[in-house]
């Protein structure tokens, strides 16, 4: 083998060492960035199913004030770290549902459910049942 031939087998290993150490760190980042993710998604659930038991344990009255939810929530489920959570009204009509809007500022990833009293368990009307159905 001349020293020519040496010199282009070296370049030739030495560009294909450095394209596979660059896929491989293209790799990592997306199996870095996709754990990010899982771990976001996960405290975004954690977060809303635990706000979700604690409304239904509260015995939420026909009127849904959401100031008045979002202090009480607050004050029961702090927020972990990275994560905001707003309650809102619904705008169709006031007083019948509130949106919970739980948001991971990091990653961007949101989670937003509508509550309303009657899915909450509360309001238990006759008003609206069938004659035959009536207690």
């Amino acid at each position: 083998m001349t020293l020519a031939e040496l010199l282009v087998a070296g370049v030739i290993t030495s560009s294909s060492c450095c394209a596979s150490l660059h896929v491989w760190g293209h790799a990592a980042q997306a199996s870095h960035a996709a754990r990010q993710t899982s771990v976001a998604a996960a405290l975004l659930d954690r977060h809303w199913l635990a706000t979700q038991r604690w409304l239904l344990s509260d015995g939420v009255a026909c009127d849904l004030s959401a100031h008045r939810l979002d202090q009480d929530v607050s004050f029961a489920l702090p927020l972990a770290d990275g994560l905001e959570r707003s309650i809102e009204p619904d705008g169709e009509v006031d007083g019948v549902g509130v949106w919970l809007l739980l948001r991971h500022l990091e990653s961007g990833l949101q989670r937003r459910q509508l509550f309303t009293p009657s899915g909450l368990g509360g309001c238990a009307s006759t008003a609206e049942l069938p004659k035959e159905l009536e207690p």
